[in-house]
Order: structure tokens, then sequence, then C-alpha cells
């Protein structure tokens, strides 16, 4: 009898085959060769450090445990890079100073045509542009050949959606969020094959043992001043809309009923010191600790009270859905993608934007609510605990990715 043999692939490391001969499956009757191990590019041109880059991380592990070779692209000095070797990720410097900086632009082509990534994650404006254009460009006078796959990881749209940049610059576009997704195909012209949905995955085992970690002595010290209660944890960076500015008025409304009451807001950006001076200015000193970037952050988390995420523009929101993930009760804002994370009443608070009319007596009436009954806020933290589980997987994450770098693309050579 005619015995009929067929190649298959694994995800095996690869090996030189005087090493490593090919396995022979009798029962399939099929050759078992090694797949060379491919790289990928994830790409991040922020120098400062929040959720989106945290998932950046996160994604380059998942996918190093399935065999990839990430490569972390970002500017030098990036707080991005620190965190990056502290996991043992490859990490390579792009200046990344602008959307269309030429320096840049020869940096990543030496780069794309060294490592010859199957993909290209990108996660922020000026990286995102600058690798879609030298991709694009290598391929088309013919020095990339098979091109690698455009992915971009949308998280916020500041203004109208461009068709030419979700049609043409990237094979696939993912938002956090419906909401998000929603946002963009506002514009008729946006193909909706090329927007998906990809919720970030959350090792929720990792923040639960990091919450037992310690924090900085100053820190420590003043939430274990048992005087200074309740505790509102406030984790986001430092952006106008991030609304700590509106949490200031929140905090000064709340004293009457909590006169010791301690409002921590961590994190790094562009108005923190404004945000400080603020402080000082409505007397709410002694209320107020920005410690900085914390990372990680759950310990903080963690010894809260409740944390708030009081956003006038929010995709989706990280911070919340680890809240709940350590049963810590929350209040979002009604924007964006937060509602999709909290079911208000049920699971936490959701209350209208800071800038919305009737916000501020919302949300001191929702915290006010949460601190004096805390027994009750814990067993909604509980709840909400529970739906976050199911819905925010690391590995659903991770799986997305893997099934976008893998699927075959119209015109991919």
């Amino acid at each position: 009898m005619r015995v009929r043999w067929r190649i298959k692939l694994t995800n095996e490391p690869a090996r030189t085959l005087s090493k490593h001969r090919a396995n022979i499956d009798r029962d399939s009757n099929q050759f078992c060769f090694p797949i060379q191990m491919t790289s990928i590019f994830f790409s991040e041109s922020s120098k400062n450090i929040g959720g989106q880059e945290l998932q950046l991380l996160e994604q380059a592990v998942g996918l190093k445990a399935k065999g990839y070779t990430p490569y972390i692209l970002c500017r030098p000095g990036s707080r991005i890079s620190q965190e990056a070797y502290k996991l043992g990720l490859n990490v390579e410097f792009v200046a990344f100073r602008n959307a269309i900086h030429p320096p840049s632009v020869l940096r990543l082509a030496n780069l794309v045509r060294l490592h010859k990534p199957v993909a290209v994650v990108c996660h922020s404006s000026h990286d995102a542009n600058l690798c879609s254009i030298t991709v694009h460009a290598l391929a088309k006078i013919g020095l990339l050949k098979p091109r690698p796959t455009l992915i971009r990881m949308r998280t916020y749209q500041p203004g109208p959606a461009k068709a030419f940049t979700y049609n043409q610059m990237f094979d696939q576009t993912f938002t956090p969020s419906q909401a998000l997704k929603d946002q963009l195909l506002q514009n008729s012209g946006v193909l909706p094959e090329k927007i998906g949905v990809l919720y970030p995955g959350i090792d929720f085992e990792s923040i639960a043992a990091a919450a037992a970690l310690g924090l900085p002595p100053e820190l420590d010290a003043r939430l274990s001043d048992l005087q200074q209660r309740p505790v509102i944890a406030h984790a986001a960076m430092f952006r106008v809309e991030k609304g700590h500015s509106f949490m200031l008025q929140v905090v000064k409304a709340l004293l009457p009923q909590f006169p010791n009451l301690l409002y921590v807001a961590a994190g790094e950006g562009e108005t923190r010191q404004a945000i400080e001076t603020e402080a000082q200015r409505l007397g709410l000193g002694k209320h107020v600790v920005l410690p900085g970037m914390l990372n990680p952050v759950a310990p903080l988390i963690k010894r809260a009270d409740v944390l708030v995420m009081p956003s006038s523009y929010e995709p989706l929101g990280m911070s919340q859905i680890e809240a709940l993930g350590l049963g810590v009760p929350v209040v979002v804002s009604n924007v964006g993608g937060l509602p999709e994370t909290v079911k208000s009443g049920v699971t936490g608070y959701v209350c209208p934007a800071p800038h919305a009319p009737g916000a501020l007596d919302a949300w001191v009436q929702a915290l006010g609510a949460v601190l004096a009954e805390p027994h009750k806020a814990r067993d909604m933290a509980a709840l909400g605990r529970q739906t976050v589980l199911a819905q925010f997987g690391k590995q659903s994450n991770i799986d997305g990715l893997v099934g976008t770098i893998q699927t075959p693309r119209l015109g991919r050579s």
C-alpha cells in the first residue's frame, strides 16, 4: 500500500535540521517540521507610562509565551523601556519625534529589514504613522516581502476619524470598547471590517499578588494612619480629560461629611503640577496626596475604600477593572466604554461626566453612599469582580491578537 505524506508545521522553536530532524507522526502520516520563531514589533512613542503602555507590555509577554520574539520600539529614556527591561523584553530605540520624522523612518527601515517582523502593533499616533509609512514604502519598492501585518491599537479618537488612516494605512484597527468602535464608524467612509473590538486582557492573578506588595514609605505611612480615612484612589495619567481638577471639587464638597478624607491620585503627566497648585489654593493640601507613578498600583487600590474614574473622555479605562478584580468599590463617569465595565447601582456607580449638568452633586452623592455604607459597596464590588473576570480574561486578548496575525491578509505576498 502506498503511504502519502504531508507536511505539518508546528510551533516548536526552530533548530537546524542537523540537530532536529523532522518528526514523523505515524498515526496521521505527516512530517512535523518546526516553524522558525517569528519576531513582532510593538511600538509606543509616549515617554510616560499608563494603562495603554502597560497593556502593550502584557501583550508582548503573552506573545513571547506563545513562541514569538517581541521587540519594544520606543523613545530613549521612556518609562516603558525601563519596564520592558524588567520583563526581559527586547528593546529598540526610535526617536518618534513627530509623525513624519525622517531619521525615525530610516531607523525603522533598518529594524524592519533586520528583524523581519511578522506584524507591527502600534499603540500611539506618532509611532503608528511612522511605522505604517516605513512598512508600506519598503514593500512598494520591493525591499520587504512578505509585508508584515500592520495593526493599530486605537485607544482614543480626539477628532473625526479619517477613512484613509483606517482603510489604507493599517490592515486592522482594534478599539478597547464598542463605544469607541461606534465613534470611529460615525464616519461612513470607514470600512466596518477594518475595525474590531479587542477588550484588554488583564492578569488578575498577578494583580492580586501585586496588591500584597509594599508602597513607598511615606505613602504607606499616610495610608496606615487610621485618622486619615476614608481613602479615595485615582490611578490615571495626569491629563485634562482624566478629571483630577473635578475630583478636587468633589473632595472639597465631601469634607463636611468626611472631614478626614484622603484623596490619593497616582500617576504622571502634563497637568500634575497644576493639580498640586490647585489643591493648595483650595486648602486641600492635607487631604490630597500625589505620589507619582506607582508600578504596580494594585497595593494602593487594594487599600482604598473606593476607586474613581471621573474622566470626561475614556474609551474604556483600566483602573476600574483592576479595582473590581480586587473587590474594591468603583465610581466612574458615564462616558465612552466605562459603562461597559460597570453596571450602575449593581456593580458600582456610573455618574455624569465632569462637565455635564448636575455632575458635582451626582458624584458627591454616589461617593457619599459608598463611603457611608462600605459593606454594601463591597458586596457590589464582589459582584463586579465576577463580571470583569469573565469579560477581561488575559488569554482572550492574546488569542484575538494572535488570530489576527495568523490570518492570511488579502494581497500579502
